[in-house]
């Protein structure tokens, strides 16, 4: 195993990268602070690693290369997880673009066709390559820790080098205790490098507080200078995204709480007994074709029946199959007021099997079909008064908390959809209700 760790500078490393790799068919140039991050990677004395730089800059070109070095000439065993799917084929498009640029990355490489090297470079949904002295990529997707077989393989074999790609996309700090987890420090690294966008409420930000990690920050001007953009070019990208993106991708500026959402939800510290709530819930059927089932928000609030506070006693925003939901609804152990489900086209259908199921199995829960009237948005959008002044109260940290927090940027918003609707329920049943 060499030692990658550069000593003599980073002009050595640019020189050193220059006749390795290549772009366009021509020497790959890092730029200056490019060539901070790699550093940055190289290092087996920086133990935890955080990397941001404004979107286009290259960090994730960068740390593919990193990683090419460090599984080739390093006989190094590197895990990079990507938050989505989208963001680990990116990263692996990137490998499999460098990895035949030069012999000296592909010689000892096991599974590759020795007389079409080139080849590799289109190669799709390639997962994982390994060096027959010992070095490895193998590219993993965060959320595939969402069921127990996928959680398993995410804790499978661990590596010397954990890199985590868009590290800002990732909330759920039990999916990155799995990630840090898969660190195996045994041959002197035990190193975990976080790369991502500066956004609010992730584990990207927890760590950027943390004093254990090395950073690198790579400004808006330092970017400028190097990419060469023009105030043209930015001003063109500004008017492209929203203020709170511009601030997040291109800025390098944290949003600060409640800076840009619509909805300012508060928490409750102590949820009053069942026995004085009058409960009601809801649930969007949706009918998706996903293998996985469609995702759905199902809610339930409470309302104190002496002051008319109403609380979030249970929401359960995931996808499901309709009959999961189904079951799961079922499942409840509220004695429900009054459940409502939406009924648009073949929903109606399962609103009728929910119903007589219920019935079969002594459920008896009063089901109400709520047809809608109005916008999706609108309706979403009406909850702004009675939630920013906390008529209703969250349990917070979770998935409805999450979209309430990040709406109208919020990639779903099942949850608050059925949010809505069960609202609806409990303030005015007697107009909404079919």
């Amino acid at each position: 195993m060499i030692n990658l760790k550069i000593k003599n500078g980073k002009e050595k490393l640019k020189k050193v990268i220059s006749k390795i790799f290549k772009k366009y068919d021509k020497s790959f140039n890092l730029y200056d602070r490019q060539a901070d991050i790699l550093i940055s990677l190289l290092d087996p004395d920086k133990k935890f690693v955080w990397i941001s730089a404004p979107t286009r800059y290259g960090k994730s070109e960068v740390v593919a290369i990193g990683a090419l070095l460090l599984a080739s000439l390093g006989r190094l065993r590197v895990r990079i997880v990507g938050a989505t799917v989208s963001k680990a084929n990116k990263i692996m498009e990137y490998i499999l673009e460098h990895v035949a640029d030069n012999p000296l990355i592909y010689a000892n490489l096991i599974n590759k066709d020795l007389l079409d090297v080139e080849r590799l470079k289109v190669v799709a949904r390639k997962t994982e390559l390994r060096w027959s002295d010992g070095g490895w990529i193998s590219v993993l997707t965060a959320n595939e820790g969402n069921s127990r077989a996928k959680g398993e393989k995410l804790l499978g074999e661990g590596g010397d080098i954990i890199i985590v790609e868009e590290a800002g996309l990732i909330r759920d700090e039990n999916v990155f205790n799995k990630i840090v987890r898969m660190r195996e420090p045994d041959r002197g690294w035990g190193k975990i490098v976080l790369v991502g966008n500066l956004i609010e409420g992730t584990i990207f930000e927890k760590a950027y507080k943390d004093k254990n990690y090395y950073k690198v920050f790579v400004t808006l001007e330092e970017a400028k200078k190097d990419k060469g953009w023009s105030d043209g070019y930015l001003e063109l990208q500004k008017k492209q995204i929203t203020e709170k993106d511009w601030k997040r991708l291109y800025a390098m500026e944290w949003v600060s709480g409640d800076e840009f959402s619509v909805f300012k939800p508060k928490k409750y510290s102590l949820l009053p007994s069942l026995n004085d709530l009058e409960i009601y819930g809801a649930i969007d059927l949706a009918l998706g074709r996903s293998e996985h089932g469609s995702k759905i928000g199902i809610i339930i609030l409470g309302r104190e029946k002496n002051t008319g506070q109403v609380y979030e006693i249970e929401s359960i925003v995931k996808h499901m199959k309709p009959n999961e939901a189904i079951d799961t609804i079922l499942n409840l152990p509220y004695p429900f007021v009054r459940f409502g489900i939406e009924v648009v086209q073949f929903q109606k259908y399962w609103a009728d099997v929910i119903n007589e199921k219920s019935k079969i199995l002594g459920k008896y829960i009063p089901f109400e079909e709520i047809k809608q009237t109005k916008d999706k948005i609108a309706r979403i959008e009406s909850l702004e008064p009675i939630i920013n002044t906390g008529q209703i109260l969250f349990k917070g940290n979770n998935e409805l908390w999450e979209e309430l927090k990040d709406y109208p940027d919020a990639e779903f918003v099942d949850g608050i959809d059925a949010l809505e609707m069960t609202w609806r329920l409990i303030s005015k049943s007697n107009i909404w209700i079919a």
